[in-house]
Order: C-alpha cells, then sequence, then structure tokens
C-alpha cells in the first residue's frame, strides 16, 4: 500500500507507526532560495532541521529497511552533501553511494563554478548485516554509461509544466522540481 502524506517531515513522522516502512526515499530542501524554505534562517538552523527528521527516520523503517537519501551541493554550500552524509552517520550505516549524472541540467550563470551536474544518492541501512541489492530489478538499460549495473546512473532532469513558475518581468522559468520518476523505480532493492 502507497500513501503520500504531505507535511512537516518533523510532525509527520509521530503518526506512521515504528518499523513500518521498508524503503525511504528523501530529497530535502536546498535550504535557501525558494518559497518553501524561507523559514531557515540560517544555514545551522537547517542543519539542525536535517539532524532532527534524519534521526526519528530510523524508528519508522523496518529494521532490514532501506533509506536513500538524495542531496546535491550548491554554489553556496559546496559540501553540503557531505555534511549532511555525516549527520546521517551519526545513526546510520552508509552501505553505497549513488552519482546521479544530471547531464542536462541549467548551466551555471557565474564564473566562480562549473555547472554541478551531480548529486549523490546515499544508500542507508540501520546496520550493514543481509544487504540485498537486486540489480536484475534495475532493468533499465538507458541509465548506465556502460553495461554494467553501477553507482554512475544517467538520468536526465524532468522538465515539468507544473513546474512553472513566474520570475521577475513576467518571463517564465523552470522550478526545480525537476525530480525523476525513473530515478525513485530503479532504486527499488527490497524482496517484492
Amino acid at each position: 500500500m502507497i500513501k503520500l502524506i504531505n507535511d512537516d517531515i518533523t510532525k509527520s513522522l509521530k503518526l506512521i507507526n515504528d518499523e513500518s516502512i521498508d524503503l525511504i526515499f528523501t530529497s530535502p530542501p536546498y535550504w535557501k532560495g525558494f518559497e518553501y524554505e524561507s523559514y531557515f534562517n540560517s544555514y545551522k538552523q537547517y542543519l539542525d532541521w536535517v539532524t532532527i527528521w534524519i534521526k526519528d527516520l530510523k524508528k519508522v523503517l523496518k529494521n532490514d529497511g532501506y533509506f536513500l537519501l538524495n542531496i546535491a551541493n550548491d554554489s553556496e554550500t559546496t559540501i553540503k552533501a557531505f555534511e549532511i552524509l555525516n549527520i546521517a552517520l551519526n545513526d546510520w550505516k552508509l552501505c553505497d553511494t549513488i552519482i546521479w549524472f544530471v547531464y542536462n541540467r541549467q548551466p551555471a550563470n557565474t564564473n566562480r563554478q562549473l555547472t554541478n551536474q551531480t548529486e549523490y544518492i546515499f544508500l542507508l541501512r540501520k546496520h550493514n548485516n543481509n544487504i540485498n541489492i537486486h540489480k536484475e530489478r534495475i532493468h533499465n538499460d538507458n541509465i548506465f554509461i556502460t553495461k554494467n549495473i553501477g553507482n554512475v546512473w544517467k538520468i536526465p532532469f524532468t522538465r515539468n509544466k507544473n513546474s512553472l513558475k513566474k520570475t521577475i518581468g513576467g518571463k517564465k522559468d523552470w522550478g526545480h522540481s525537476g525530480f525523476p520518476k525513473e530515478l525513485c523505480e530503479s532504486v527499488y532493492i527490497k524482496e517484492k
């Protein structure tokens, strides 16, 4: 059964039964610059918030479940993905790292840095026992650069007309909700 909860994670996790979830796949907010992230007054406040829900996820995930954390670095916090991974490692075991190669990302509008074409997906568990990544279920040949089912996944940023937003001057620009469904479909690793 799939149940979608659209709420603040620090509140909604309290409504979920302990050890009832097989797979958690999350992509937290970038932390600033977008309307839905305006309640973070500082990067420290953002990291404090991350620390709360990363710890609380452990209670709702089954003992043999998987937690996939998708996070990217950005121009202001160039090590954010690793800072958040470090927070997660206080409560979780890192089993693997997938590099999401976002080859069609909008170019960086600065000469201070290159265009970021990668995001990380950290595969985490409560423990390292009985890990079984079902490679045979990852059947999307279009995401791999070689014939190997590896940890670099080439999946384009998905542009969706629903993510269109208005910018200053009335010009339309794409929002940042380009998380592709293929990314979620490709990581299902538990027994069916």
